[in-house]
């Protein structure tokens, strides 16, 4: 039986430096914005495994209180055989097609571009279709989860709507819950102004449509972020957003799950 290699690459830590972003520290309040290089999948590093077959390369972004956030490259070709998945993962699929096929359920595929949440206890297979190139994910899991459910919900691997990450499912609150699991949580922001007086915990954030301006009241310091960029808010962090674009602002936000009461 092959061991999930994903569970594997998560939880070692890369040691190559890049001069374009390091890792984050937990004890930091500052907005981590998420640089192109890494997101290119540029300067990762070499993961030797123990079937030849398997050409993987990580680079750990941030190592947070709540969340632990990686790009992975795989190489494409193999399968993947899940008994159990262990965890809840949220991951951005940057390059590359995989066919799911969820035990005793119809194959389905992920794409480039698509959001895919990788259940906790999910069994099934993922096969890498070979492209001449590398599978290149963001991947997010919670930390700390001793203190979550030890089953989830949702066991079902999913694609998040389509029509919703482009803007053509309406809703008229300011935040939408996308998936609420064991460990993790995705919502759909669309309020254009927010205080925040201390974020209790981590959050990635990708800003889908619109332009926002974050300000760091430690500093005073603003950072504007596009469609397309991808950023880690932190825990203690305090400040606020705005939002005046000419296109509606909408942004997902990703947390861990708030411990049982």
């Amino acid at each position: 039986m092959r061991q999930p290699i994903l569970f594997y690459v998560l939880w070692l830590c890369a040691i190559v430096f890049v001069p374009a972003q390091e890792p984050l520290e937990s004890h930091e309040t500052h907005i981590l914005k998420i640089s192109k290089t890494l997101l290119a999948g540029e300067g990762l590093d070499f993961k030797q495994q123990k079937e030849a077959d398997r050409s993987v390369y990580q680079k750990k972004i941030y190592d947070g209180s709540s969340l632990a956030l990686d790009i992975v490259a795989i190489g494409t070709g193999i399968t993947n055989t899940f008994e159990n998945f262990p965890m809840e993962e949220f991951i951005f699929w940057k390059n590359g097609k995989a066919i799911v096929t969820p035990e005793s359920e119809t194959p389905f595929e992920v794409h480039s571009g698509d959001y895919f949440i990788q259940a906790k206890g999910f069994k099934g297979t993922w096969h890498f279709v070979n492209n001449g190139g590398l599978h290149l994910e963001l991947a997010l899991i919670a930390k700390n989860r001793d203190r979550l459910p030890k089953k989830s919900p949702i066991t079902k691997a999913m694609v998040i709507n389509r029509d919703l990450i482009s803007g053509v499912q309406d809703f008229t609150n300011d935040e939408m819950m996308v998936y609420s699991g064991a460990e993790l949580q995705v919502k759909l922001i669309r309020s254009t102004q927010k205080i925040i007086s201390g974020s209790s915990q981590d959050a990635l954030m990708h800003v889908l449509q619109g332009v926002v301006t974050f300000t760091d009241d430690h500093n005073d310091e603003k950072q504007v972020f596009y469609p397309g960029d991808f950023f880690v808010l932190p825990e203690g962090f305090k400040g606020s957003w705005n939002s005046d674009s000419l296109q509606d602002l909408r942004m997902f936000e990703v947390l861990r799950m708030p411990d049982p009461q």
